[in-house]
């Protein structure tokens, strides 16, 4: 099934779209309906006993999910497709979210959320998009979300092949691609034999969960973002971006951030009938500076800005239809005010590192759905400064857990098909 990018505009009446799917294989669930419409169902869950037993981390069950639609239809000489995307984690999770060691980002209760995951929104997307050929060789598309993904960073981390396996978010996250859910998007792109140029603007505002409502009238179209993507071979992506973020964070009103980053995305055949998904990315942010980050001190030092950096190597090994081995290793600058500190200088920077492996099987299987069960193993690498903090320079994590996933999830997925859209 051909992919299409997705997104809807600010009235509630929407076209557009996000590269969300044009990166994601829906295909395996794909089903032809009367009236010409062609009908896609995927999505993924896991069941998990989380381990994160240290001075910041805790033990819990988890649920984490999401679930994706879309119908896409030939429509005036191009295609249009509408997509919803949801998740119970706001339901299922408490509302701080799930331990993660050395995870940041976003507020809850007016404190930074540190050693934790956000859940996901219960309404992760709600987008279409419209694409068209030109030419023989050229094609435009526009693009608008209530919720979606403007043109900045690399595929989200649940969509991406080299992770699908993987049921934990990076700790680079909101270095790299956490835009995904972004509360208002207007795109349009153009693609051109093996590149293609897009743009965005969008509303950067983190939601206030769980009033919704609250998040679409505080909602401005006043973000912008530009992406590059060059597929010169039908197994390799590269990606790089930039972008303004308008008034992103609720701690600190009325300032913003820029954006920077680049990704590759490749796919490979192993041994036997074995293939490798993987994904190097590279992500900087730079924050301006603010009232919050300041030190009231003669002899210090001021910034006015305060840039920090994430990079990210990940790959999931497909052995077969029912069994996958996936790694990741990261390293992530992360300043004092992303931990959660009260005190001292918030602008400073600690570097943390991550290594994690994993292995799903599936254990029950039928044509459309697989129930398989796996574990993931991470060692979380902290610099002597944070020590104090966590009273260790090594932290460990552990997670069990059940899957339910489509049949061959990420096994097979071409690079071809996840860029069809563009």
């Amino acid at each position: 099934m051909r992919n299409f990018t997705l997104a809807l505009a600010p009235a509630l009446v929407l076209l557009g779209a996000s590269r969300v799917c044009a990166q994601h294989d829906m295909s395996h669930m794909g089903m032809p309906e009367p009236g010409g419409w062609t009908v896609a169902l995927d999505g993924s869950a896991w069941a998990l006993n989380n381990q994160q037993q240290t001075l910041h981390g805790g033990a819990q069950w988890a649920l984490l999910d999401w679930e994706m639609a879309s119908a896409s239809h030939r429509l005036g000489g191009g295609a249009l497709r509408f997509t919803a995307m949801t998740s119970l984690e706001s339901l299922t999770l408490p509302d701080s979210g799930y331990h993660e060691l050395l995870q940041s980002g976003e507020v809850y209760n007016g404190r930074r959320r540190a050693d934790i995951q956000h859940p996901q929104r219960l309404l992760m997307e709600l987008s279409s998009r419209y694409e068209h050929s030109l030419t023989t060789s050229l094609a435009a598309n526009v693009y608008a979300a209530l919720v979606g993904e403007p043109a900045l960073g690399p595929v989200a981390y649940m969509h991406r092949p080299s992770a699908a396996m993987d049921p934990f978010a990076p700790i680079g996250h909101h270095w790299q691609d956490a835009s995904h859910e972004s509360v208002g998007v207007v795109s349009t792109g153009f693609s051109l034999h093996t590149l293609t140029l897009e743009g965005s603007i969008f509303n950067a505002r983190e939601s206030t969960p769980p009033h919704f409502e609250d998040d679409i009238r505080n909602a401005r179209l006043d973000s912008y973002a530009g992406r590059m993507t060059f597929a010169p071979v039908t197994a390799l992506t590269v990606s790089a971006w930039a972008g303004y973020l308008a008034d992103h964070d609720p701690l600190s009103p009325g300032l913003g951030m820029q954006r920077y980053g680049a990704s590759v995305e490749t796919e490979t055949s192993g041994p036997g009938h074995s293939s490798f998904s993987s994904a190097a990315i590279w992500g900087m942010n730079v924050h301006h500076h603010s009232a919050r980050l300041h030190v009231h001190d003669s002899t210090s030092n001021q910034r006015l800005t305060h840039p920090s950096s994430s990079v990210l190597l990940e790959t999931t090994w497909h052995l077969s239809d029912r069994v996958a081995m996936y790694g990741r290793a990261e390293q992530a600058q992360k300043m004092a005010d992303e931990f959660g500190f009260l005190g001292g200088d918030l602008a400073q920077l600690f570097t943390v590192r991550v290594v994690s492996i994993g292995a799903t099987r599936a254990m029950m299987q039928t044509r459309r759905m697989a129930l398989g069960i796996g574990g993931r193993a991470a060692l979380n690498l902290l610099p002597a400064t944070l020590e104090p903090t966590y009273q260790t320079r090594r932290a460990a994590g552990f997670v069990m857990y059940l899957t339910l996933q489509p049949a061959g999830a990420g096994a097979g997925t071409s690079m071809a098909e996840m860029d069809s859209s563009r």
